[in-house]
């Protein structure tokens, strides 16, 4: 059991300030997301023009992730050492370059990779950049709703690429549809210069670099707990993104209409959009780390996983938003733990979680379409679930080394000011 934070009773300002910096951080994380979603999104039209496979566009955006997930490390530890505010705003004109690079200037194959590759930078500076403006910014005792949203924004990003397909690529033509991003980009330039970022958090904390290999950092998160964090995170995402991307397929192969199959990908959706928030607030009822309830919860995914194993009918239903919801919605619970576990240096903390996160991202489709296209889709998703169960196992152990190390064990008191 965990000591719970004490509660003042909210104010408008600190309301307003919350409401500030989750929007701000929602426009963000679109923004980062956008690029690789819209690619994925308008594919049809950017590979008739382009001329090139869709395993050449799988391995562009898998590409992207990838070294979105190798960068990520190091965009943690510069967004600590050059504030929020300068990390988010550097982040997001990398997302533009590229977005207007795919846009206005993508004539190959090779061109539209290096964009590609250009976003994963973004999002490996601007994620770690955004969970210092939400530690920061937003009152601790509604981190993990702040958390909960950020994350939940992601299918807003998914909802953009799917509008601007009829909207703009079918009128205007798919390059105009990368204009789309002026939208949350505009949000971001209106909100982030009215949010306070002074707030406390904790003392400077060194977090242990996950190549570092004396345990010298008695002040900061345990090195093999964040080792632990990394790979369980990876491997819950290959599970979960492999499911998500192949849903629909995997659903019209196993029997559902195709319309059945994309109202069943809507159902999912929104069951993890519920997950996220839900699993937030109850988190900042709590005040301690979270990784034994991301636990508990990838243990019952990789369960929903062995149901969808099962067919279509009720027990495809049941895994898809089982799926969703407990293995796929735990992504916010992520950062407020690391961030709860590192208050000194929150931007390097979420950096790890990035990285384990664009690490599965980048893997999950490949291996899920492997075993789907080599096998069957029954056993690609009882491989997810197999990897989703490793998963549980890993942040199960980095919650009691956590645990041990007393990091993360109640939200911070102690105070340092923001650049």
């Amino acid at each position: 059991m965990t000591d719970k934070p004490s509660r003042a009773a909210p104010t408008a300002e600190t309301s307003s300030g919350a409401g500030l910096g989750i929007a701000a951080a929602c426009c963000g994380l679109v923004l980062a997301a956008l690029p690789v979603f819209l690619v994925g999104g308008l594919a049809v039209q950017i590979r008739a023009e382009l001329g090139f496979s869709e395993a050449a566009l799988g391995a562009a955006v898998s590409g992207a992730f990838l070294i979105g997930a190798c960068a990520a490390p190091i965009g943690g530890r510069l967004a600590d050492r050059i504030g929020a505010r300068a990390a988010v705003l550097a982040g997001s004109a990398l997302s533009v370059l590229a977005l207007a690079g795919i846009g206005g200037a993508a004539r190959s194959w090779a061109h539209l990779a290096i964009m590609l590759a250009l976003s994963g930078l973004a999002l490996a500076l601007t994620d770690p950049g955004l969970a210092i403006l939400v530690a920061r910014a937003v009152p601790v005792t509604r981190h993990g709703l702040a958390f909960g949203v950020k994350e939940a924004s992601i299918p807003i990003a998914t909802l953009c690429a799917g509008l601007a397909v009829p909207g703009i690529a079918l009128t205007l033509g798919w390059r105009w549809a990368f204009a789309v991003g002026l939208l949350p980009l505009t949000g971001l330039a209106l909100l982030l210069p009215r949010i306070d970022l002074t707030a406390p958090l904790g003392p400077r904390r060194t977090p242990a670099r996950l190549g570092d290999t004396a345990a010298a950092h008695d002040d900061g998160p345990p090195r093999t707990a964040l080792l632990l964090v990394a790979a369980g995170a990876a491997l819950g995402m290959v599970a979960a993104s492999g499911v998500g991307v192949f849903l629909t397929q995997s659903a019209v192969a196993m029997g559902q209409s195709p319309a059945s199959a994309g109202l069943l990908l809507a159902v999912g959706s929104v069951a993890g959009i519920i997950t996220r928030i839900a699993t937030g607030i109850l988190a900042d009822r709590d005040g301690g780390q979270q990784f034994g309830v991301i636990s508990w919860m990838l243990a019952a995914g990789a369960v929903a996983m062995v149901l969808g194993a099962g067919g279509a009918g009720p027990l495809l239903v049941a895994g898809t938003i089982g799926t969703f919801a407990a293995g796929w919605g735990w992504s916010g619970l992520l950062f407020l733990s690391l961030v709860r576990a590192s208050p000194g240096a929150p931007g390097a903390a979420a950096g790890v979680g990035v990285a384990g996160l664009a690490a599965g991202n980048g893997l999950g489709p490949l291996l899920f379409g492997v075993i789907a296209q080599t096998v069957s889709f029954s056993a690609a998703w009882a491989s997810a679930a197999t990897l989703a169960a490793l998963s549980a196992v890993l942040m199960r152990l980095a919650s009691s080394r956590f645990l041990a190390a007393g990091s993360g064990s109640t939200p911070p008191s102690s105070c340092r000011p923001n650049r």
